[in-house]
């Protein structure tokens, strides 16, 4: 590099920054755009601050057609002018981001689109506001700043290439000491880089489909149904794909941050740059297929929960089943039956040891409800806590020891009970007395209408751990009004299964709201059992 020189952000000249498609999307966060605004701020209030504010090295290379292509700045660039756009400064310069169509920034402002850059700019734009909304004096001294009022200003270390270099080798040299790219990021530069034999139209369509497939990937319930553990923390999601595509082991992958771009780059010379990405593009139309379909999405949803199988090795089924749903989905239920450890109904019940076992099982039933239902099941809510195996009827019939558990429980009870029932309970003076009155009110009615094995599956349910554990081991009713609770005012991921048995809607009479009977009991198991049945012959 050479001719470095100094360039104030408030005398840039007339001219369009190129950003080439080798350069990674903007990806500036609310982090970044706050500190530089702060940093500005602390500077312009320093009053005996006289060096200007220099912000990180910009490279720049002249083209033919006079424009600037930027090697390296283009985050600091972009949030520059977003920036003077928040502030309402003019100014004569402009960016135009060759993967995005050649878009120039302005447009992009005044009409923000749906892809992952937008989404980027959209959070750096909603930054500076909240930063100018916090102080009305913060506009007028960021004004003055950046417009250079005064003895301070803003500037960008300046360094220009000849045209003659290569400006991608450039960019990596520059960035090899920096937080490296991701293989995805590289595998883009590799599509976008001159002389790959692709024509500019075709590199064109592929940054539209490339942001698009990016943009999708961040859809959490799309990705819950793909992603395995050991995929939690991938920098990207499109690594991801590409690893599928590219059959790369993914343990691998992590260890390894550019195993897939190796890959990629060798089999992209064995077939061609676009017949990679023409099945890149096939992987992506099967994964949006299953997701777009409801039985694929709940079966695939729960293997990545209950089972060791891979995308890669689903992604290799579904080519040697013809790359037909049908038959791919048959091959899914029996994946999922044969990773039902106890294939008889009537083995589940509660054991403290075998809780894993049963999540699965109503996972896998929760699903199957939703899919009746014509909803979904929410995987990515799911993960988003811990799961408990809940007694529908309380566990115990014994009272409770600690004081403050005892409240709380009496608490609950009382909300449900009547004027003339609180009236006999207040008649009670030990805990134990009031107990056995509530279990008696609530839970135990006659002998012919009590719960008998409450650790059958007749008396379990799937239920977040803190909802579970918050209401301890309070009455029927109560569970029902604690549970209505946290779904409707609290916005907690209620499994469809266990809402429809708090609602009751499995029992031939509902009219009895107060206990869960043995006739509610035997309803909820029958309903579970021919759901269970129905799906394990299908599965054969």
């Amino acid at each position: 590099m050479n001719d470095k020189r100094e360039l104030s952000v408030s005398r840039i000249p007339a001219t369009v920054f190129i950003i080439p498609h080798y350069q990674r999307g903007y990806r500036w966060t609310n982090k970044e755009v706050t500190a530089l605004l702060d940093d500005f701020l602390a500077f312009a209030q320093n009053s005996t601050q006289e060096e200007p504010y220099c912000l990180q090295p910009l490279v720049l290379q002249k083209l033919d057609e006079g424009e600037l292509n930027v090697v390296d700045g283009q985050q600091r660039l972009t949030t520059i002018a977003i920036i003077l756009h928040e502030l309402e400064i003019k100014h004569i310069w402009d960016i135009k981001y060759t993967a995005e169509g050649g878009m120039l920034l302005s447009q992009l402002l005044e009409a923000p689109g749906n892809s992952i850059n937008d989404f980027f700019r959209n959070q750096a734009r909603a930054a500076v506001q909240n930063w100018l909304r916090q102080d009305n004096s913060r506009k007028e001294a960021l004004c003055e700043l950046i417009n250079g009022n005064g003895n301070k200003r803003v500037i960008f270390l300046l360094y220009e290439i000849e045209a003659s270099e290569d400006g991608h080798a450039v960019f990596q040299r520059l960035n090899a000491g920096k937080t490296p790219l991701t293989s995805s990021e590289l595998i883009r530069a590799l599509y976008m880089e001159a002389g790959n034999g692709l024509s500019d139209s075709e590199k064109a369509d592929i940054a539209k489909e490339w942001d698009l497939i990016e943009a999708e990937m961040g859809n959490d319930e799309f990705w819950a149904i793909w992603k395995k553990q050991d995929f939690r923390d991938v920098p990207t999601r499109m690594d991801f794909l590409f690893s599928i595509v590219t059959d790369v082991d993914s343990q691998k992958a992590r260890q390894d941050g550019l195993l897939v771009y190796r890959k990629m780059e060798t089999l992209a010379k064995e077939k061609e740059l676009r017949a990679m990405w023409e099945m890149t593009l096939r992987c992506w139309w099967w994964m949006q297929s299953c997701f777009a379909d409801d039985e694929a999405y709940h079966l695939l949803g729960w293997l990545v929960l209950f089972s060791e199988r891979g995308t890669r090795g689903l992604w290799d089924i579904w080519q040697k089943k013809g790359c037909r749903m049908d038959a791919f989905k048959k091959e899914l239920r029996q994946l999922v039956a044969n990773g039902i450890v106890e294939r008889d109904f009537d083995s589940f019940r509660y054991n403290l040891a075998s809780t894993d076992d049963l999540r699965g099982f109503f996972v896998l039933l929760n699903a199957l409800e939703a899919q009746r239902q014509h909803i979904r099941f929410r995987f990515d809510l799911y993960e988003q806590y811990r799961w408990d195996i809940e007694h529908i009827a309380s566990q115990t019939d014994n009272p409770l020891t600690d004081k403050d558990e005892q409240e709380q429980w009496l608490a609950l009870a009382q909300k449900e009970m009547t004027k003339s029932d609180l009236d006999l309970l207040n008649e009670r003076k030990s805990f134990a007395e009031k107990w056995s009155f509530v279990f008696n009110l609530f839970e135990k009615k006659d002998d012919k209408d009590r719960i008998v094995d409450k650790d059958g599956i007749e008396n379990l349910a799937l239920l977040d751990a803190g909802t579970n554990r918050a209401y301890k081991n309070a009455i029927f009713p109560a569970k029902r009004r604690w549970i209505l609770k946290e779904s409707l005012n609290n916005g907690k991921y209620i499994p469809p299964l266990t809402e429809a048995v708090f609602a009751k809607l499995y029992s031939t009479s509902a009219a009895q709201m107060r206990y869960w009977g043995k006739d509610d009991a035997v309803n909820y198991r029958e309903t579970m059992k021919q759901t269970f049945d129905q799906f394990m012959r299908g599965a054969k």
